[in-house]
């Protein structure tokens, strides 16, 4: 019997790492590759991407790479995606541009194929047609995704909200909506991240209208802090500088490179003249100053920290400044973005992060259930959020008559097969996180991060044994371990347990795994602390007697 395969790859139980593969027999059709960025366990990782060892089995049937907006947890992994599979990636103009932006300094990955796709495409793929249908989102030129089968049409929202009044006066088709509707939805999968939030979202015309209040009413110099990626409020913010007659100064890099790429296309509307380079800003008086940063999520790297700290080559903040915190916490940014706050009033900067001068990407509640009326599809399956959201969303699908044994609130590595009767998970796919190290010396296994961990908690103890017949002679070295020890009475233990070792007549290379052991229980004993242990010996030869 004729069926298709769901599998998510990511971006289910977690925030970002999206990646979601749909098969029909042959062919394999991939959406999205994002990134999740680390928890503060993981020593040294700069970004988290999706395992790909399901694509790579698969990879002879790979029809297509499609991306549905240019957000990092949805365009983030490309370029390790592309490093390994040379695919034909079908997106629209924006995004397109900024995964280029992104691959430049990527050693061995390219867009050979690039096909540019809105949302009237429709593409053919042997069996299997893909067409697309646009969204509201933070950032322009987001789409949502159908793959029609033989069987039925599988149906992606990517990420939404459903904004009444755009800032670029891109209205939802509902025409379009309800005809994919009408032609029967056999699954979908929809963006979960506001399913614990009622009503609907804030409209960015309203934020855009109380950034102006804010702002207008600002004497001095006046920062804001906001999502590079977030164009649409990039836009509000350059409509608010021209009319209060103010100019633009944008620091960070990805906020740059998105302004450029962003105008250059013509998805930033931008009158001549009210962006000002930055290495121009001492020529702008502080009261005409709007300044765009990156940094809202307390960075230390980033622009706003640097000025906070006095660190910034630019910009020096202090009395009669105003920051705006145009955006919320990540969830696990809290702590980092309050000691941010905290720099900034020492400072005796304004700091302005309540009200509604933010709103969210993602739709609340009406807006889901509004999407799952008009689509109506046989299976819904919550992509897109933490399990919590799933669930919550997973129980509004309930609320509009979708049957609760159609809902699957599966999990990354989910084979979710579906035919003309029935729906099940059939199996599990090897699926998950590979932690990357930004330093390009490849990624970060369990046992890397096992080493890490141990090195932060519990330091390091350096052995170094001179051997020379049965007299062996021990220096230990003990770091980021803070407490009183004898060195000597330690120095002479593990050199009674080398010894032991020798006279048992044991080669030293072969005995290391033993001796790791013992040193770890000397060390244990006397500092109540397992490091990492580094062991080296030199095995002098004894002169032979005349």
């Amino acid at each position: 019997m004729k069926n298709v395969q769901i599998i998510p790859l990511g971006g289910l139980g977690e925030i970002g790492k999206n990646m979601t593969v749909i098969r029909y027999e042959n062919d394999l059709f991939i959406i999205d590759a994002g990134v999740a960025f680390p928890d503060g366990d993981m020593l040294g990782v700069d970004v988290v991407i999706p395992d790909f060892d399901y694509v790579r089995k698969n990879q002879d049937k790979i029809r297509a790479l499609i991306v549905t907006h240019g957000h990092e947890d949805h365009i983030g992994a490309i370029p390790h995606f592309l490093k390994e599979f040379d695919v034909p990636v079908y997106t629209t103009k924006l995004t397109a541009a900024l995964i280029r932006n992104k691959l430049k300094n990527v050693k061995g990955a390219t867009m050979k194929q690039l096909h540019f796709i809105d949302e009237t495409s429709k593409i053919p793929f042997g069996k299997c047609e893909v067409s697309f249908f646009g969204l509201n989102h933070s950032i322009p030129d987001a789409v949502g995704v159908v793959v029609t089968t033989p069987i039925g049409s599988i149906v992606h929202t990517g990420d939404f909200k459903i904004d009444y009044t755009p800032i670029d006066n891109h209205f939802i088709d509902f025409q379009r909506l309800g005809e994919i509707g009408k032609n029967g939805v056999l699954a979908l999968l929809s963006d979960s991240t506001n399913a614990e939030k009622t009503g609907v979202s804030l409209s960015e015309k309203t934020v855009g209208e109380n950034l102006e209040t804010v702002i207008h009413k600002s004497k001095g110099r006046v920062v804001v802090a906001t999502f590079a990626s977030s164009l649409h409020r990039v836009q509000n913010l350059i409509n608010v500088a021209t009319k209060l007659n103010k100019k633009v100064i944008a620091f960070g890099r990805s906020m740059e490179n998105n302004i450029k790429i962003a105008s250059k296309l013509g998805y930033l509307k931008v009158e001549p003249g009210v962006i000002v380079p930055n290495k121009d800003i001492k020529k702008i008086p502080e009261h005409k100053q709007l300044i765009l940063t990156t940094g809202a999520q307390g960075e230390m790297t980033a622009g706003l920290y640097r000025m906070a700290s006095g660190d910034h080559g630019h910009v020096e903040l202090g009395e009669g400044d105003t920051v705006i915190f145009s955006s919320s916490p990540i969830p696990g940014n809290e702590k980092s973005v309050g000691l941010l706050i905290n720099m900034l009033l020492k400072k005796k900067v304004k700091v302005i992060n309540k009200g509604d001068i933010h709103t969210s990407g993602h739709g609340n509640q009406e807006e889901q259930k509004l999407l799952l009326s008009i689509l109506r599809p046989t299976y819904f399956i919550p992509v897109h959020g933490e399990y919590r959201m799933l669930l919550k969303h997973a129980e509004l699908a309930e609320t509009i008559g979708i049957e609760k044994e159609n809902i699957f609130l599966s999990e990354i590595g989910d084979v979710i097969e579906i035919n003309e009767k029935e729906a099940k998970i059939k199996e599990k796919v090897q699926a998950g996180s590979i932690l990357v190290d930004g330093s390009g010396l490849g990624d970060v296994n369990i046992s890397i991060m096992r080493d890490r961990k141990r090195l932060s908690t519990h330091g390091v103890a350096v052995i170094h044994a001179l051997v020379e017949g049965q007299q062996v002679r021990v220096n230990i070295v003990l770091k980021g371990i803070v407490g009183k020890y004898e060195k000597t009475s330690l120095n002479r233990a593990i050199a009674e347990k080398i010894s032991e070792k020798i006279k048992e007549g044991k080669h030293l290379g072969k005995a290391k795994k033993e001796l790791y052991e013992d040193f770890g229980d000397i060390i244990h004993k006397e500092i109540k602390r397992k490091p990492m242990i580094v062991f080296m010996f030199n095995v002098k030869k004894q002169e032979k007697k005349k």
